[in-house]
């Protein structure tokens, strides 16, 4: 199937190899459409596991790779609300929207596991015109981005830890300030490790509820530990968010020690989190590249 031009309804182009996949063709078909109307992409892709594809979320999730032939009006968090405008059922609970938006010349240079993977295994929901789209055909170098992963998890995971270990001794020393602040940075550190672990880039932003936001469908642990069921309101996100800026610079700064407790004692679950779901992506990057060594004779 060739991909569709810019004015025509798109619909769904698998990959070469068939594999299970669990979106519904409707849903998706209209999902481009939407995004089409909106942006000027080259390309979308849906990818992970709901393409059948190498899992990425660990939530159910729709995730897209929108390529854009210029700078976008928009940014990915404008993209997902207006989608769940035009769809009111897509996004909301199961599955998730994550939405990666780049320029198209930024995909191919980069080398990152989460392009490679979403070119090589995604389904090509739509194509301009004005746009050739082309699989990689080189593997890629997994062990790699396992070293690299490895490395960075180790380097800057280690200060948020040390960031973690601060905040408990300040807190026992009574010194609040230092302890919201040092809790709060902590988290900053959490959320780059893994953004950093599953894409291979860094992430542009310190805004801790925007981490998030990036970085929620990896764990659904995650959803537990700083998002609000119906009977328990969660405030530890936007508390570590003003704790950032006020804890250094505003004289009224004040938070009740039971409160920051328990703020403190999610970034130390989520430590745990992190923690395990950095590991078991880059036992996932050593697997794929055993898998692409040549059998010996």
């Amino acid at each position: 199937m060739e991909p569709v031009p810019n004015d025509t309804p798109p619909m769904p182009e698998p990959p070469a190899t068939e594999t299970p996949r669990l979106y519904d063709p409707g849903v998706v078909a209209r999902i481009a459409q939407c995004l089409s109307e909106l942006l000027d992409p080259a390309y979308i892709l849906l990818f992970g596991s709901m393409a059948g594809g190498t899992p990425h979320s660990d939530a159910l999730s729709y995730d897209l790779l929108i390529a854009t032939h210029d700078t976008p009006q928009y940014n990915w968090l404008d993209v997902r609300r207006y989608l769940k405008m035009k769809m009111p059922g897509a996004g909301h609970g199961a599955p998730y929207l994550n939405i990666y938006m780049y320029a198209a010349n930024y995909v191919v240079s980069q080398s990152s596991p989460l392009f490679y993977l979403a070119r090589k295994e995604g389904v090509l929901l739509y194509c301009s015109d004005r746009h050739k789209f082309k699989r990689p055909k080189r593997p890629y170098p997994f062990s790699e981005a396992a070293c690299n992963a490895k490395h960075y998890y180790t380097t800057f995971m280690s200060l948020g830890d040390q960031f973690l270990e601060q905040a408990g001794t300040a807190l026992t020393e009574n010194k609040i300030r230092q302890a919201a602040f040092a809790t709060a940075q902590a988290a900053v550190y959490f959320f780059q490790v893994l953004f950093r672990v599953y894409h291979g880039f860094d992430f542009d932003t310190r805004d801790v509820m925007i981490l998030h936001e990036r970085t929620r469908t990896l764990s659904a642990e995650l959803f537990l530990l700083f998002e609000s069921d119906s009977f328990t309101p969660i405030h530890t996100l936007p508390c570590l968010r003003r704790f950032i800026i006020n804890a250094r610079y505003d004289s009224s700064f004040f938070i009740h020690v039971t409160e920051l407790e328990q703020h403190l004692d999610r970034v130390e679950r989520m430590q745990s989190i992190v923690e395990k779901v950095c590991m078991q992506r880059i036992d996932l990057y050593n697997e794929l590249a055993r898998q692409d060594e040549p059998d010996e004779p």
